[in-house]
């Protein structure tokens, strides 16, 4: 997309430089160049918002995962009998919830990086950590209670169904399709494990990088513009911002030479053109240091992958407890 964007923009110019008869002078080119560098600036912001928001929301929900499995591990003691795929499930919905319950505002759901971290002094994360272990502790004893927690689970999807109709999330995590994204996450992850036993390992790799990088609604940014290439256009951005000041800056020199103009006249547009350009550049440069969206995406593939495998390792080892204690009274 950003190449026919590009081809659009130079026809334009081509246009405008070759074929219309419009006077150029050192003011029109000087306007022409701020202008440009300032509105590739709005730009910037517009993507660099948009890609950072979504690959935020991919974060929070692979941290929340990899803390859901944590205090499922400390409940559940004994073998639950549980398929991979269906352990992964149940994990990945009290995630979920965890992000996305209507009855909560969403804002404040959001799990921090630090949530089990002592050192912060943040009132709202052990209400949070407990949320999480109340979550664990209502599914364990669903498991048992399965007659009874069924027909109390399907009244509470009744309300949850009428109450995320009316409005589920935030208005920006809709803009972003963000619950339907991080849905999409767990269908692509449980569509790899469908068919996973514990008798080998599944590859963490290949599933992680399967339900992060293979998914739709984390694949573009503002619906038509590939996050792959956004993040590559904004990582460049501050270099080109300072190439378009210079240009700018030799451009008002020739033009003042060229036509026998004023060369104060050129010598001032080229002089502004790198005053905006290199305050631009330095900007995108620092947003890009502030919020650097490639090492929170591999965070977020890390994360997600230890909390498959730290699953799929706790499954198995219970299960082999339990195979082992049923072995042992068929012996005796």
């Amino acid at each position: 997309m950003f190449k026919y964007v590009f081809l659009v923009i130079l026809a334009t110019a081509s246009y405008f430089l070759f074929f219309n008869d419009v006077v150029i002078t050192n003011q029109s080119i000087g306007n022409l160049f701020i202008g440009g560098i300032l509105t590739c600036f709005a730009l910037f912001l517009l993507f660099k918002f948009g890609l950072h928001y979504k690959i935020s929301a991919m974060e929070r929900f692979a941290i929340s995962f990899y803390y859901s499995i944590f205090e499922y591990k400390k409940a559940q003691k004994k073998p639950s009998g549980l398929k991979y795929v269906n352990s992964v499930r149940e994990q990945a919905e009290v995630a979920l919830t965890a992000n996305f319950d209507p009855s909560v505002a969403t804002a404040g759901l959001k799990i921090p990086v630090s949530l089990y971290s002592r050192k912060v002094k943040d009132p709202f994360l052990e209400k949070l950590r407990a949320r999480i272990h109340e979550a664990e502790r209502i599914k364990l004893e669903a498991r048992q209670l399965e007659s009874k927690a069924n027909v109390m689970l399907g009244k509470a999807e009744d309300m949850l169904e009428e109450k995320t109709n009316k409005r589920s999330g935030s208005a920006l995590d809709r803009m972003f399709s963000i619950e339907d994204g991080v849905a999409h996450i767990v269908d692509l992850t449980l569509d790899e494990i469908e068919d996973q036993d514990y008798d080998r390992a599944p590859d963490y790799d290949v599933i992680a990088r399967t339900a992060l990088d293979s998914n739709p609604y984390f694949t573009s940014t503002l619906r038509y513009f590939s996050s792959e290439d956004i993040g590559s256009v904004l990582f460049r951005a501050p270099f080109m911002i300072i190439l378009v000041g210079i240009i700018g800056t030799f451009a008002g020199f020739y033009l003042a030479l060229s036509q026998g103009g004023d060369i104060k006249s050129g010598a001032a547009v080229a002089i502004v053109s790198s005053l905006v350009g290199l305050p631009v550049s330095l900007a995108m440069d620092y947003i890009n240091t502030l919020f650097p969206d490639r090492s929170r995406y591999q965070t977020a593939l890390n994360t997600y992958k230890v909390g498959l495998e730290m699953l799929f390792n706790h499954e198995k080892e219970l299960n082999a407890l339990g195979q082992a204690g049923l072995n042992k009274e068929y012996v005796g």
